[in-house]
């Protein structure tokens, strides 16, 4: 073992403790260490279990390690932590009540019609549904956000809170939220964890917003509606997609039998567009959570197949605009998600049992807009 160092002793004492050092230099001036793990087995499991001990021991030191593999051969970069960010929670907040606003103003258009206010639900006023339908559409994207927080504040990777994005009423009010992260994970474990948390906890909160949505919504005789349309031509009528969650939920909440039709709650609409959010979300393409999570099962270069079908995916089932932004911005950055620093150890068992989850919570919350 070479006996000089070229970096500070702390951490090389911390790579000497998890590996064997067979050599050390400098790489376009990053430190760089050809390692070995220590003790018998598959070197992948070996290097997995020192390495993130090595990750969280040089973090709080401003520094990141990254585990390469050239053939046999394995090598430990060792880079500056970016430094930790000053920035408050203002605008956080101010984007947060901006999107409140827009999302209110949305639900209050859709609840204040003379079918809900005169027929359905007399004596409810406008601005309590939509107070419900914001609670919903918040809860829904809020908590996606947070399940990502919880998990990178868990994996001590540092992460913005939520920006929300305010869009126009008629839209839902909102283009949903995004939080930040400042550095990458440490292996293909806690990337596969801040993908699946979002969509997870997204996915239940949107369960419960539709079981009380469609608990909310009436069951009437089509030529009720029929009757509706002529006497109240302001008001339109439209029919819309299920994704199998809803219809599930409303054939045991809301039966709808021939000849009725099932007119829902704003909280309904806000679980509706939670499923189609979640659905995109879940698209196994560059850098949405279904990107993450197929890219730590399947590594880099399978994930960058994958990420093709999940835009033709997006084309067969009517979202054209979002496919084209997503391959556009796929081209640009080369198809890239985001890639560990531990990129060569594998996903465990438990996660890849877990795994079963993202093609079911896909299957539950398909909208099919347009099919050919």
């Amino acid at each position: 073992m070479a006996t000089y160092r070229i970096m500070d002793p702390e951490v090389e004492e911390a790579i000497e403790r998890r590996f064997i050092v067979e050599d050390r230099y400098f790489d376009m001036d990053i430190p760089t260490y050809v390692v070995r793990p220590m003790g018998e087995g598959d070197p992948r499991n070996l290097f997995k279990r020192g390495f993130e001990g090595l990750a969280l021991e040089l973090r709080p030191l401003g520094y990141l390690p990254k585990l390469n593999r050239v053939l046999e051969r394995y090598s430990i970069s060792i880079y500056r932590k970016p430094p930790p960010s000053q920035r408050g929670y203002s605008r956080n907040l101010v984007l947060l009540l901006a999107t409140s606003g827009t999302i209110f103003l949305d639900g209050y258009l859709r609840s204040n019609n003379p079918i809900l206010t005169m027929v359905l639900m007399p004596g409810i006023p406008p601005a309590l549904n939509a107070l419900l339908f914001m609670a919903a559409i918040l809860g829904i994207f809020g908590l996606h956000e947070l399940g990502h927080k919880f998990v990178a504040l868990a994996r001590r990777v540092e992460a913005s809170m939520p920006y929300f994005i305010p869009a126009p009423p008629g839209m839902g009010g909102t283009f949903g939220a995004v939080i930040t992260q400042r550095e990458p994970p440490i292996n293909r474990d806690a990337l596969f964890d801040l993908g699946l948390s979002g969509p997870l906890l997204g996915f239940l909160v949107t369960t419960l917003m539709a079981a009380l949505g469609i608990r909310l919504s009436f069951v009437v005789p089509v030529e009720e509606v029929s009757r509706w349309m002529a006497v109240f031509p302001e008001v339109r009528f439209q029919s819309i997609p299920f994704p199998p969650l809803m219809d599930l939920l409303a054939s045991l909440i809301r039966p709808t039998p021939p000849g009725m039709v099932l007119i829902l709650h704003p909280v309904a609409f806000a679980a509706w567009v939670g499923c189609i959010v979640t659905f995109i979300n879940l698209m196994p393409s560059w850098q949405l959570d279904g990107g993450h999570i197929t890219r730590a099962l399947l590594g880099e270069v399978n994930h960058k197949i994958v990420s093709v079908v999940g835009v033709l995916l997006l084309l067969f089932t009517g979202y054209f605009i979002m496919a084209i932004v997503l391959a556009f911005f796929m081209m640009r950055s080369g198809g890239e998600a985001v890639a560990p620093l531990d990129d060569i150890s594998p996903l465990s068992a438990s996660r890849k049992l877990l795994f079963l989850i993202y093609p079911l919570m896909m299957a539950s919350t398909i909208v099919v807009l347009f099919s050919f």
